[in-house]
């Protein structure tokens, strides 16, 4: 029962960073996006399953947020939090940097899903050339907070039944 509250807890605390912090320094135009990390992180420590659960809730948080078509950052954020557990899961770890490479690619994928089901769907200006520079800068911040966040989802999932435990403790 701890594990819900905690999730929630992590949930609205991330929505406050990600508003207050995050939003507020960018490059090139682009923030770092912690609501898709915790995504990636829950995915690589709790698996797939766990990773597409709170990466629907966190795209959720953030439709909430952005003025784009209402459960596109759901599916986006779920597709990167399955992706971020599929790639643990099969990848053997003798580096970090294969960890931080792990969450360059599962938030590049959900950066990329985002844009172009986006433009399928008719939001106008998520194609385009500055695309690219946007997946590239989201992956690196995400591969850079990837290892913090990923201490903190192991607290949240401490105690829960459905914890998938890591390749590597």
């Amino acid at each position: 029962m701890r594990t819900p509250i905690r999730f929630a807890l992590l949930l609205l605390t991330t929505v406050v960073i990600q508003r207050f912090l995050f939003d507020q320094f960018r490059v090139d135009g682009v923030a770092a996006d912690a609501l898709l990390v915790i995504a990636v992180a829950t995915g690589m420590v709790g698996g797939a399953r766990q990773g597409a659960i709170l990466g629907f809730a966190s795209g959720l948080c953030l439709d909430l947020l952005v003025v784009t078509p209402f459960g596109l950052g759901a599916l986006s954020y779920l597709v990167a939090g399955a992706l971020g557990g599929l790639l643990e899961g099969v990848v053997v770890h003798s580096a970090v940097w294969i960890t931080l490479l792990v969450a360059f690619v599962a938030s590049s994928a959900g950066v990329l899903f985002f844009a172009l089901l986006g433009s399928l769907i008719g939001a106008v200006g998520l194609v385009g050339g500055h695309l690219i520079t946007v997946t590239f800068l989201v992956g690196c911040s995400s591969a850079v907070l990837v290892l913090p966040t990923r201490r903190v989802v192991r607290w949240v999932l401490a105690g829960s039944d459905d914890h998938r435990t890591a390749i590597h403790p």
